[in-house]
């Protein structure tokens, strides 16, 4: 454990460390300010940082800007008005990103508050309205639903990291002993797999949990679903199939508009698109042919979409984990899967007072079905 009044003797005598030696400082100390090791800020703690954030030398100075968001709140100003105003680039731009990083830290944790505050509230008029036991319903359901995302996301990172480690660990020997070029580029290679499934992994979780924006406008759906179809398209080049091999066709009235967020009925209607196109994966390699069929029609009050393809179906089942409306574990059978698709889009559908159900047979393709409820408006031009 390192002795921080000991480090600030050291920098303290008449014969200060080398300058490498106070960059490995400066790192240890800003290494157990991100861990959470500086719990309290004692003064040997203030002046490290201070004497850091002073050093002559630009890369111990950087180590200081690079962690300054992390810095306690009395400390902060200080630190922060000297290293932006730091004569060099990198420690005046590193202390700029730190302010900024810190701002939206800010940010999010005001937000936090504020739905806490929200919740809060609701649950008191739930306990108002039906009693203690209804609102000890709703907790124990929320909880259940929390463990299940919880459960299923950490069982797939472990999957990965089961890899991942070895996969460094590989790499790391290759370069102390005789490096093998070949060797070492699949393990980098599995390294780099798994860092960016976890980046997916984050990017659809950000988008499960981030607030419905709740701007909406009159759209029209013949030009959001060419929209959609084109994402998923794109998005399955990406996995390195050809989705030409699936003939898709299109089949929506001119005119037929809807009030929405476009952009996130774009993305629901791409990850189901995206869902069709694999129906017809085989072996990992390619897509069988195949046909998608997406039509759109108007029915007395609602608005019905519907998604469907000959591709290999589902199993009852799985039809049950995805009526659940929760993020599963990811289906490994499909690239790049984080079991998020289907949920994403059932939560953007929802949060358009729509719904989203699914029909299914093993063999005989799949069925997706988007309802809406049309809002009526004084105005032909909202058509709605």
């Amino acid at each position: 454990m390192v002795r921080w009044d000991d480090m600030l003797a050291q920098l303290g005598n008449g014969q200060p460390p080398h300058w490498r030696d106070r960059l490995a400082m400066a790192q240890s100390l800003m290494d157990a300010v991100q861990t959470g090791q500086v719990v309290e800020y004692t003064t040997s703690i203030r002046q490290l940082l201070e004497h850091f954030a002073n050093d002559p030398k630009w890369e111990v100075r950087k180590v200081i800007a690079n962690g300054l968001y992390l810095v306690d709140d009395d400390l902060y100003p200080e630190l922060v008005s000297l290293l932006t105003d730091d004569p060099n680039g990198f420690v005046k731009r590193a202390a700029e990103q730190s302010d900024t990083k810190r701002r939206q830290t800010h940010r999010l944790d005001r937000k936090r508050e504020t739905v806490d505050r929200q919740l809060a509230s609701r649950l008191t008029r739930l306990r108002n309205k039906y009693g203690p036991d209804a609102v000890d319903d709703v907790m124990a359901i929320s909880e259940i639903r929390f463990n299940q995302l919880a459960g299923s996301m950490a069982h797939d990172l472990r999957s990965v990291l089961t890899h991942l480690q070895p996969a460094a660990r590989g790499l790391n020997t290759a370069l102390d002993e005789t490096v093998d070029i070949d060797a070492a580029r699949r393990k980098t290679s599995r390294v780099l797999e798994g860092l960016a499934f976890i980046e997916r992994c984050v990017s659809d979780m950000e988008r499960y949990t981030e607030p419905i924006p709740p701007q909406q406008q009159a759209e029209d759906v013949g030009e959001v679903l060419t929209a959609a179809c084109e994402m998923a398209a794109k998005n399955i080049e990406e996995l390195g199939y050809d989705p030409r091999n699936i003939t898709l066709r299109q089949d929506v009235p001119d005119g037929l508009r809807l009030r929405m967020s476009k952009h996130l009925i774009i993305l629901a209607v791409a990850n189901l698109v995206k869902n069709a196109y694999e129906s017809f994966m085989e072996q990992h390699e390619h897509l069988r042919s195949g046909k998608i069929l997406i039509t759109a029609d108007q029915r007395n009050d609602e608005v019905q979409i519907s998604i469907r393809d000959n591709g290999m179906g589902m199993a009852s089942e799985h039809l049950t984990i995805l009526d659940s409306g929760m993020p599963r574990r990811r289906n490994k059978a499909k690239r790049k899967s984080t079991g998020f698709g289907v949920p994403i889009a059932r939560r953007y559908i929802e949060a358009h007072s729509g719904t989203l159900a699914f029909a299914s047979s093993e063999d005989a393709g799949t069925t997706a079905l988007i309802t809406f409820k049309r809002k009526h408006s004084p105005t032909p031009e909202a058509n709605l």
